[in-house]
């Protein structure tokens, strides 16, 4: 091993612990989830349609939690994050609806952030968008029940700049499969019923060659393992006449592990600690207010988390316009 290899190890680790702890805030900022259903995503709109929806989606922190599950106060991590969904239909193949949509969140980034005291530099701007199709396989009316399998494409075209440890974009392609399920638990479809909705989600990333190294440095990649999500929802229709419902959700993510490497040390490697493991339960709501317009609410807290910021309250708000 030569010197100049060897005084470059005290840099490296350093910068191996910043980039770990901006990319964790980062992780729990809604943003790679955004497209995320809600209970009306469940059953897939009538051949043909177009909807488009607009979120905002708040969000808050006070600590920090490492990934053996050591906390890390005087942590302030807060963003705001509008989001624009479309939403087309086109005719049925084979008994089977087919669709399309497009997402595209903005991430900005709230107040003073820091973790540990330690204040952060962040780059708000247009994160990466989600294009995505999806076929509606199966349909039963009598008892709602429905399943869709949809996949999500994001080139990493998000506002990023290497310069700063938040940013609002990853840097990397991510690809997202997901399968949706629901069904009437109890109730009818015309009456007072309650359902069970289920998302199970799979997300695969590419390598980040964007961090930064450093003036000298060497180049150093980011990599990111799959995260696995489900996501369950139980609405109560309450008014089936205009689809009102309050409920429960629950969220669970795992997987997520970030470590950094350099391709001109290959013994070079190092955890970041950043993980995508939380656990969030929350309250849901949502009424079509007229034919075509729809609003829905969730807010929810984090209950548990490992290589990431806890976020104490998740506020979102969606409306969307069927035409």
């Amino acid at each position: 091993m030569s010197k100049n290899t060897k005084s470059k190890r005290p840099f490296i680790a350093r910068l191996a612990l910043a980039v770990g702890a901006g990319l964790a805030c980062f992780g729990l900022a809604g943003v790679a989830q955004a497209g995320a259903p809600l209970p009306y995503d469940f059953p897939t709109p009538p051949p043909n349609i177009t909807v488009a929806q607009f979120y905002n989606q708040f969000s808050s922190g006070s600590s920090f939690y490492t990934a053996n599950g050591t906390e890390v106060g005087n942590t302030h991590v807060a963003t705001d994050v509008p989001i624009i969904r479309i939403v087309h239909t086109f005719s049925p193949i084979d008994g089977m609806l087919p669709g399309v949509q497009v997402i595209e969140p903005y991430v900005a980034f709230l107040g003073n952030t820091e973790v540990g005291g330690a204040s952060l530099s962040r780059n708000s701007g247009f994160a990466e968008p989600l294009l995505s199709g999806f076929l509606k396989v199966y349909n039963d009316p009598a008892d709602d029940q429905v399943v869709t399998l949809a996949y999500f494409f994001s080139p990493p075209t998000g506002a990023y700049n290497p310069n700063y440890l938040l940013n609002a974009g990853t840097n990397n392609y991510v690809n997202n499969f997901e399968v949706l399920y629901s069904h009437i638990v109890t109730g009818t479809p015309k009456t007072p019923h309650l359902d069970f909705d289920i998302a199970l989600d799979s997300y695969i990333y590419s390598n980040n060659n964007g961090v930064d190294p450093s003036s000298g440095g060497p180049k150093i990649v980011e990599h990111t393992e799959p995260v696995e999500q489900i996501l369950a929802y139980l609405p109560y229709y309450f008014h089936p006449q205009t689809g009102a419902y309050v409920g429960l959700s629950f969220e669970q993510t795992f997987g997520g592990k970030q470590y950094l490497t350099i391709p001109s040390l290959p013994s070079f490697y190092r955890d970041t600690g950043n993980r995508n493991d939380v656990t969030q339960v929350g309250l849901i709501a949502g009424s079509f207010v007229s034919p075509t317009v729809a609003l829905q609410t969730q807010l929810t807290t984090d209950v548990r988390v490992r290589g990431g910021v806890k976020n104490d309250v998740t506020f979102l708000v969606q409306v969307a316009k069927v035409f």
